[in-house]
């Protein structure tokens, strides 16, 4: 294992207000209150500067994700693998690695095109962090003493071995668990975790995806919270993209609404913490135990 965890998210907007709103008012999380020169605007959900960067785009969509590493020895080690793997990488700029309040970081992308900032030393933000809604906390740490990260993402991977081989051994992710979805003839997707208990910080879809990400997943303390979410979303007109329901692979409970833009937001509580010494790779032919129940809009309209 080499990579900490999924660390922060780059989003682009072509209503950033509008994300911000639903981070703030549905979400529950917390604008970090700066703004910067090229318009984009911060969520915090603890003690990190910030989980989400909400980006002026022409269209929406992820634009990158960012993958934490313990320190400088394993970054530039990490960065030296890409490299010899003949992938570019890219060192960032002063001014850009302020930006993400990191104290290094390098951009490249993996097989499928999807761009990745490998970062190291994270500057904190020690205000207390103040949802709008109240939301006490959310769960971004494992027993105070390890980062779990923003949650999890799950990434489209068209050249689906090449992309697995690339985060598999190159950037020190391991496969968890392989979930061939139920009704979805020919789809895979591998659950990835990184050097934490979460049972997958990153995940990959074996197909592509207009906004270069299947869904994004933050994790609440108490199922009251998500209950909770689920009445800010209805209150503000936010879409259900699936039921209230429980994953097979990972346990979250967990309801998807459709962000401002289209990219869908996983919403949970109870996930899976494992024990990487003594797990064995499972392979899953249900996603859910029950619930999760999607309406896609155009469609179930």
């Amino acid at each position: 294992m080499s990579v900490s965890a999924s660390g922060y998210l780059r989003i682009g907007a072509t209503d950033v207000d509008a994300w911000m709103d639903f981070g703030t008012g549905v979400l529950g999380l917390m604008d970090a209150g700066r703004e910067d020169a090229a318009g984009a605007r911060f969520l915090r959900m603890d003690d990190h500067p910030f989980r989400l960067m909400i980006e002026p785009a022409e269209a929406d969509g992820l634009i990158a994700t960012g993958l934490e590493f313990p320190d400088e020895v394993a970054f530039l080690r990490t960065c030296d693998a890409v490299a010899e793997a003949g992938h570019t990488v890219a060192p960032g700029s002063a001014e850009e690695t302020a930006r993400r309040c990191v104290t290094a970081f390098a951009t490249t992308t993996d097989p499928s095109g999807n761009t990745l900032e490998l970062y190291w030393g994270r500057t904190l933000d020690y205000r207390p962090l103040i949802s709008p809604q109240g939301v006490p906390g959310f769960v971004t740490t494992y027993q105070q003493t390890g980062d779990l990260g923003f949650g999890h993402l799950v990434l489209p991977a068209a050249d689906f071995d090449a992309t697995t081989a690339f985060y598999t051994q190159i950037i020190g992710m391991g496969i968890t668990d392989i979930l061939y979805p139920p009704g979805m003839a020919g789809a895979k997707i591998h659950f990835m975790h990184a050097n934490n208990p979460r049972q997958h910080s990153l995940a990959l879809f074996n197909s592509q995806h207009p906004l270069g990400v299947v869904h994004i997943m933050v994790e609440v303390e108490t199922m009251d919270e998500v209950g909770r979410a689920m009445d800010r979303a209805r209150s503000a007109g936010s879409h259900f993209l699936a039921t209230l329901g429980r994953h097979v692979n990972d346990n979250m409970c967990s309801v998807y609404l459709l962000a401002p833009g289209g990219i869908a937001v996983e919403y949970g509580y109870d996930g899976l913490l494992i024990d990487w010494e003594n797990h064995v790779t499972t392979v899953s032919i249900e996603g859910d135990l029950w619930g999760h129940e999607y309406s896609f809009p155009g469609v179930n309209d």
